[in-house]
């Protein structure tokens, strides 16, 4: 478990420097998998840990960039359970309603990669994982 989240880390920050918004034109809060907004959020800055959010069936931010080296902070704040899962990886975070999952550095090599809900496979977004 620590390794994908190790993973899911770099993994959102290879997303950042080259996601791009696949909302499918919905708006936030629809089950789109978007937040509305069109920019990819640079986490790189944020600290040790960075924080993603699930709410509304959408990860906040869906496309962003995040260090190798940070934790991860995944917050759901839906009444459903989700994952956060990054297909190809060893990355399959589930998270259950209301709860919150918190996980290490260092399981995913630099690079962009797409994630998703694997419950709600609209929830989808990108993460550019950097050294």
């Amino acid at each position: 478990m620590r390794k994908l989240v190790f993973v899911l880390v770099g993994v959102f920050a290879l997303g950042l420097t080259a996601c791009s918004s696949d909302d499918g034109g919905g708006t936030p809060g629809a089950e789109t998998g978007t937040t509305g907004s069109g920019d990819c959020a640079d986490l790189t800055g944020e600290g040790a840990t960075f924080t993603i959010t699930i709410a509304d069936f959408a990860f906040d931010p869906n496309c962003f960039t995040a260090s190798a080296s940070q934790g991860i902070t995944i917050v759901n704040q839906d009444d459903a359970d989700h994952t956060f899962t990054i297909p190809d990886t060893q990355v399959d975070v589930p998270i259950a309603a209301g709860e919150t999952f918190n996980g290490e550095s260092g399981a995913v090599e630099p690079g962009t990669y797409d994630f998703l809900c694997t419950i709600h496979p609209t929830m989808t977004g990108q993460v550019t994982i950097v050294a």
